[in-house]
């Protein structure tokens, strides 16, 4: 089971993003259950390093935020137009008892 490694962001303008970008981070939002929403940022080269997977949009993956554990499935990730690089990922949390629809690549050999 793959794993990430996120931090706590408080960011609120687009410049703050910009910054955050610039220093090697992934904005990123953790969305699902009765909880909040978390805005996190990931390190773009572990962000990166899963993409890279071919399983990537089915596979669970254990989301450490300062501390907690979660179980998330990537739900969208948007890449920058020029440069390809991801630019923001949505995370869905999974809960137990809840009905999650995935999309499986299936490869024929």
């Amino acid at each position: 089971m793959n794993s990430l490694d996120g931090t706590l962001r408080d960011t609120k303008t687009k410049g703050q993003l910009s910054e955050l970008r610039k220093s090697g981070n992934v904005p990123a939002i953790v969305y699902g259950g009765k909880e909040e929403n978390q805005k996190i940022s990931i390190t773009k080269k572990q962000i990166k390093n899963l993409i890279e997977k071919e399983n990537f949009a089915s596979d669970v993956i254990v989301l450490k935020i300062d501390g907690k554990k979660f179980n998330v499935l990537p739900r969208e990730i948007i890449f920058d137009t020029v440069s390809d690089e991801p630019i923001h990922v949505d995370f869905l949390k999974i809960v137990s008892g809840s009905k999650i629809n995935l999309e499986i690549p299936v490869k024929f050999i």
